[in-house]
């Protein structure tokens, strides 16, 4: 299962002179917040880092299907960041990178 997702509102919520995470960071925050809510056994669900936009807050995150709602949760009821608040916003999921590459929705047919 595939997450593409950001903060709530991108990158205009963050504050002048507050760095923003890496990549590494980034995934150490999803990692602290899977052991928040479910323990060492939500640390240790497998996630990975597909895409990850330091300009723009917003990342893809590819997760096992049995794994989707504990990694969805943890990041709703993520609250807090270096002691900032933060918020995730899911924006898209998929069991198929591929079908993150378009929006239906937007779909023109000549």
């Amino acid at each position: 299962m595939v997450l593409a997702g950001g903060t709530r509102g991108g990158a205009r919520e963050l504050p002048d002179g507050v760095a923003r995470p890496s990549v590494a960071q980034f995934k150490q925050l999803v990692v602290s917040a899977l052991r928040e809510l479910h323990g060492e056994v939500g640390a240790a669900l497998p996630v990975d880092v597909l895409t990850y936009e330091e300009k723009t807050l917003s990342a893809i995150l590819r997760v096992i299907s049995s794994g989707f709602v504990k990694l969805w949760s943890a990041l709703t009821l993520l609250g807090c960041y270096q002691n900032r608040r933060c918020a995730f916003r899911v924006l898209q999921t998929s069991p198929f990178l591929l079908a993150l590459a378009g929006n239906s929705r937007e779909l023109v047919l000549d």
